[in-house]
């Protein structure tokens, strides 16, 4: 069984790479025996809303419906078991969903190799390879257009949403460029554009997973960084990567605080879920697009 989240994304992934509307998805999920009205499939598609597991396998076996009757060239939308998938007749035209050991890698390992640092996690890759891979990740994240638009509402709640969740004194979204961190959105003291070998959401997008320090100054590794030592003085902070859809780490969801504090597995499993919900509005674009 896959979470939700992740069948929700895989779903908004099928709908955008086969450019299908929402009026010719909901449709097609009226004709199987959904009984949601287009604004709830609309709102699911848009990452706003979750269905029920009955609504969600309804909606997939809808696309995919329509994929095969248009005979259109693209992965289909999973199922919450491969019980259902198989039962559905359309299971060979699902991509294999390979998954980390926590379960929120979605479909590819995303990459960035910013400091020799393998894809792999194991031997550092030859330098032109190093310099390819960080051009293709920024290119990435420059065809996403968020440096262009300045700050936006529909990050800003978000940003919002996760300060409030966790109590902390700041949550922002950072995006890094070649030689920058910008910040997208901030809520809260903390958060400002910084050279990027300064910033700990650079640090944050080496790896595929969550990085979370609890005490900054008790930290062998950070307690002589310049952000610890000096303003803004940080002592927390937790970050998850938010991916391109091609699978480049871009940018962060993170949390800053200005006291240490606990982070539990079930903090970091909330936090990489509102990473993920981050990342579907980078992959929808603006509302207005």
């Amino acid at each position: 069984m896959i979470n939700k989240y992740l069948q929700q994304w895989t779903t908004i992934q099928t709908v955008r790479a086969a450019r299908f509307s929402i009026a010719d998805v909901w449709l097609s999920y009226l004709s199987v025996g959904g009984d949601q009205d287009e604004i709830e499939i609309a709102g699911y598609l848009a990452g706003v809303t979750v269905l029920s597991t009955l609504d969600r396998d309804l909606l997939a076996h809808a696309i995919n419906q329509i994929i095969a009757d248009r005979d259109v060239p693209v992965d289909g939308a999973h199922y919450s078991t491969d019980l259902v998938a198989y039962g559905s007749g359309f299971a060979d035209m699902l991509r294999r969903l390979t998954l980390s050991p926590e379960g929120y890698r979605f479909d590819r390992p995303a990459r960035t190799e910013p400091a020799g640092i393998a894809s792999d996690g194991g031997t550092p890759a030859r330098q032109d390879r190093v310099d390819e891979d960080e051009d293709r990740r920024c290119r990435a994240l420059f065809e996403t257009g968020l440096l262009e638009t300045g700050a936006e509402t529909r990050f800003d709640r978000l940003t919002s949403e996760a300060r409030e969740h966790f109590g902390v004194s700041s949550a922002s979204i950072a995006l890094i460029t070649e030689d920058r961190q910008i910040i997208k959105s901030v809520v809260g003291p903390i958060g400002q554009d910084l050279p990027r070998d300064t910033a700990l959401c650079s640090r944050t997008i080496q790896a595929d997973r969550t990085l979370v320090i609890p005490d900054a100054a008790a930290s062998p590794e950070f307690r002589n960084h310049p952000l610890v030592t000096g303003a803004p003085h940080i002592r927390f902070y937790a970050g998850h990567p938010i991916c391109s859809t091609t699978g480049w780490r871009i940018g962060t969801l993170c949390l800053i605080d200005d006291r240490p504090r606990p982070f539990s597995d079930a903090d970091e499993r909330d936090l990489r879920l509102r990473a993920a919900q981050v990342q579907i509005e980078v992959w929808l674009g603006p509302s207005d697009a």
